[in-house]
């Protein structure tokens, strides 16, 4: 942009953050550079940029930066600012969680085990941190029953001699406060719980088995009883975490996956080599960024919150983890590295983790298409009321795609969202009648004439009109809807879904106020990802739709005769020729465009109608 050129003269050659300003003064963006200069200036020349950066460059009013000694020193001023602004543009962790971890106060005479929900420095030790509640629960009940430490606050001394309580009658206490057992004893206990906890379970195991066979040698049968429960429930416990034995590291391992709206980091936390918990976190609107920036995001912002940091952390994708890895190491007060491993258990397990991020984005996407709306969905609705001054909250959504082979098996789909939701029973499918070329703007019209025919009709599955139409493409493809509605003297609002050079949803077009008003998607997840459900529910339709009726109408036809072309093959010939009188006439070297088709299969089908 031209009217920065002086301002970006003035910028030094030094590292710094800098931040994006709006017209209203607000933060738009917060980022850190090695060179401010050369990244400021790369945000206003002609080079590309992912359409999230390209709106928010868009939005630029003014900008500011500060300088700071270091990289290492932009990292911990870009982390504050971003904590504080919360930009818009920024890859921003949205995290409400609160894991908790364990306590164990080695700080006093007879310590004792319990949640904590945060790290003190008081002398405790902290295990974790964990990742629901259940697990704390489960972990602390084991504990309880396998290496009971008492469980009362009482400040105990040289001369505390209380009564024993219910807890020590019924084995889940060893009497630390009327005298029942030494410091030395109950130290003992403490070292196998402490071990226990840093995964070591099969050294506590071999202890109790020990401690178990020396009382059965002194025949305290009853006693020697006593440690073989409890080595029964450790080894039930250890059953049940066969999860993993991966190597005696502590470490994290982090990846990422995106769609086209959204992007999943998944992190899973190793403890003693046992996968001892792992936690997911959506980065909304995040599915265009790079996976190492999406992961350099999620890092600064997560370990800024967490205050346990792990010897090392293993990620999916590459990024610049230098700087990184001193803060973390900074934060940890003892080294931490962070790897992309190329190969081995770390590789593998890296790879797991990334198919469960991308599990986790699969799974949102199935439970936002299921169901009835709720309230994130009508909230979304009501945005996009208000965006295109709609008349009614467009509670129904109708959506149409077309399908063909050429020009044939010209199909249509007809699909609806209520709610925000698809409601399946009222999809439509369409077989065209009148049209017998391929063309999609007179395919739409008829698909469109037929629908709202059977709805002044006052046919069954047709009664309901719709508060809004979702149309592909732009002012074209929407002032030809609104003119087949206009004919029909139907008044339904118009939207055109705009797709970008990649085929995805880019913008929605829509008229207010006697003007064409464009929508950028990226504006608002919601929206964006409402679209795109739409969008690519209807295309699946139409699509599955139309394979449907090839199948049916080619399933037995000259082709059937070429021994050796299997089904898949057929498909992909009627598929880029449209008939089988095309296919007869194409010579070998047109036979060779088919995608996948060689020389030896072409001369196959060539020579199969080309034998007199």
């Amino acid at each position: 942009m031209e009217r920065f050129k002086e301002e970006l003269s003035k910028v030094p050659e030094k590292p710094g953050v800098y931040i994006m300003r709006d017209e209203e003064d607000g933060v738009l963006y917060v980022g850190k550079a090695v060179v401010l200069k050369n990244r400021l200036r790369s945000y206003f020349q002609n080079i590309p940029h992912s359409q999230r950066i390209t709106v928010m460059i868009s939005k630029i009013h003014r900008f500011e930066y500060i300088l700071c000694d270091s990289e290492y020193e932009a990292l911990l001023l870009e982390n504050n600012l971003i904590k504080k602004y919360k930009p818009k543009y920024n890859v921003l962790l949205k995290d409400d969680k609160g894991f908790p971890y364990i306590k164990v106060t080695v700080n006093e005479r007879f310590p004792r085990v319990m949640l904590a929900r945060k790290i003190e420095k008081d002398g405790a030790k902290y295990f974790g941190p964990y990742f629901s509640g259940w697990t704390v629960e489960q972990t602390l009940e084991a504990i309880k029953n396998i290496l009971p430490l008492r469980p009362c606050k009482k400040k105990i001394t040289e001369k505390t001699h209380d009564r024993p309580c219910l807890n020590y009658h019924i084995g889940l206490c060893r009497g630390a406060c009327c005298g029942k057992i030494s410091e030395q004893e109950y130290q003992i206990l403490v070292d196998q719980v402490l071990d226990f906890l840093s995964g070591k379970q099969d050294a506590v195991a071999g202890k109790l088995r020990e401690m178990m066979e020396a009382a059965a040698s002194k025949l305290e049968f009853e006693l020697a009883a006593a440690y073989r429960q409890r080595l029964k429930a450790l080894e039930r416990l250890q059953e049940k975490q066969k999860i993993s034995l991966l190597s005696e590291d502590d470490f994290d391992a982090v990846a990422v996956a995106r769609n086209q709206v959204d992007a999943c980091v998944q992190i899973f936390f190793i403890r003693g080599g046992k996968v001892l918990g792992r936690e997911y976190f959506i980065f909304e609107g995040a599915g265009e960024e790079a996976p190492g920036e999406v992961l350099t995001a999620f890092i600064q912002q997560f370990y800024n919150e967490h205050q346990y940091v792990p010897p090392k952390v293993y990620v999916g994708d590459a990024l610049e983890g230098e700087t990184l890895s001193g803060w973390l190491t900074e934060l940890r007060g003892r080294k931490c590295e962070i790897l992309q491993p190329q190969r081995g258990d770390k590789r593998k397990i890296c790879d797991l983790v990334r198919e469960n991020a991308a599990l986790a984005l699969l799974n949102r996407e199935k439970s936002m298409m299921t169901g009835t709306g709720g309230e994130a969905e009508y909230k979304t609705l009501s945005r996009l009321q208000e965006i295109y001054d709609l008349p009614v909250l467009p509670e129904r959504i109708e959506s149409y795609d077309i399908s063909n082979l050429g020009d044939s098996e010209i199909n249509a789909s007809m699909v609806v969202f209520v709610g925000g939701k698809p409601a399946k029973s009222e999809y439509r499918l369409f077989k065209m009648k009148q049209v017998k070329q391929q063309s999609d703007t007179d395919s739409m019209e008829e698909t469109l004439t037929r629908r709202f025919t059977r709805y002044q009709e006052g046919s069954k599955g047709f009664e309901v009109l719709p508060d809004l139409l979702l149309i592909d493409g732009g002012i074209g493809q929407v002032g030809a809807v609104r003119g087949v509605l206009g004919k029909m003297s139907i008044h339904i609002p118009v939207i055109g879904m705009v797709k970008d050079d990649r085929h995805r949803s880019r913008a929605l077009l829509g008229e207010v106020d006697g003007q064409y008003r464009e929508f950028n998607l990226k504006d608002d997840p919601g929206i964006w990802r409402l679209v795109t459900a739409v969008q690519n529910e209807t295309h699946r339709v139409a699509v599955s739709y139309n394979r449907k009726l090839t199948e049916k109408r080619y399933r037995r036809t000259a082709l059937d005769e070429i021994k050796g072309l299997g089904d898949k093959r057929k498909l992909e010939l009627l598929r880029y020729f449209g008939s089988i009188a095309k296919i007869r006439e194409a010579s070998v070297e047109a036979l060779m465009q088919v995608p996948g088709f060689g020389r030896k299969i072409a001369e196959l089908i060539y020579n199969h109608f080309h034998k007199e």
